[in-house]
């Protein structure tokens, strides 16, 4: 079945280590990056929204563990639900204070009444006494909707 490329969409806050100055990941959480997708109502009723993400991290203390997770809200308004989730556990220094968490996930057969989709990327620590990380770049986080064109 022949698809189509519905629309794509590219948040890039930061495209290198350093590029962004770094700051904490708090505990609850921070937003690093979000995008909207547009797909022309009516929405396909057999679509794939593929995710991916790119956050550069420095572990300073501890034994961190980290989240990072995505987030979809239909129409741009209301509840958003969680659709994908990321742990990773850095070591700090002196071993690998630096690290790259590439991710990627497909978010399958989204319904939005208006066509519009937000995605929202988020990252945080899940308890401080664990560790302390920072964000130092990149920030990537990217969007592409497929659909048969049937």
């Amino acid at each position: 079945m022949p698809e189509i490329i519905l629309d794509y969409k590219a948040s890039e806050p930061s495209n290198q280590t350093g590029g962004v100055p770094a700051f904490p990941l708090p505990v609850g959480g921070i937003q690093l990056a979000d995008l909207g997708i547009f797909i022309v109502p009516p929405v396909p009723a057999t679509n794939r929204i593929e995710l991916k993400g790119t956050i550069g991290i420095q572990a300073l203390t501890g034994t961190p563990v980290v989240i990072f997770r995505i987030f979809r809200q239909a129409d741009g308004v209301g509840p958003e639900v969680e659709i994908f989730n990321k742990r990773v556990t850095p070591e700090p220094a002196p071993a690998e204070a630096f690290y790259t968490v590439s991710f990627s996930t497909i978010d399958f057969n989204v319904a939005a009444s208006s066509g519009f989709i937000v995605y929202r990327l988020r990252g945080e620590v899940l308890s401080v006494p664990a560790g302390t990380v920072n964000v130092v770049g990149p920030v990537t986080f990217t969007g592409l909707a497929v659909g048969n064109i049937d």
